[in-house]
């Protein structure tokens, strides 16, 4: 069994990441928190001081299928991701309680102050869900 420590954030697939960070920022007290590439895609983090909730805004690559699917059909939750303490240790125990595993460990050096790692899986109902670790 994964052990979570707590909700690290809600992934959000957006048609165009500054309106939406703009929607989050102007409308609903959330601050633009970190923004960065990662895999082609176009990624903006808002956090609500608040509240505590940390959402990633992603914009895919203009042309690709999912970008077209977004443009068309509007934005969606993507995944949702839960902090662990040793990610590693997780990433292992996943494997060994037989996750359907979507990526291996795989780490974001342009996010937080020394980089943000993860690992992302299927759960039974298709949904993904992200383990994550702040680095």
């Amino acid at each position: 069994m994964v052990k979570i420590k707590g909700l690290q954030h809600i992934g959000i697939l957006v048609p165009d990441v500054d309106a939406a960070a703009g929607w989050y920022t102007g409308k609903s007290g959330f601050r633009k928190k970190a923004e960065f590439m990662a895999s082609g895609s176009r990624v903006i983090f808002v956090y609500s001081p608040e509240s505590g909730v940390l959402c990633e805004l992603i914009e895919r690559p203009k042309g690709s299928g999912e970008a077209e699917e977004i443009e068309k059909n509007g934005g969606r939750i993507d995944h949702i991701a839960y902090e662990v303490e040793d990610l590693e240790t997780e990433f292992e125990e996943a494997k060994a309680c037989g996750m359907e595993i979507i990526e291996g460990i795989e780490q974001v050096p342009e996010f937080w102050e020394n980089g943000f790692a993860y690992f992302l899986v299927y759960s039974p109902g298709g949904e993904k869900v992200e383990y994550c670790k702040v680095l």
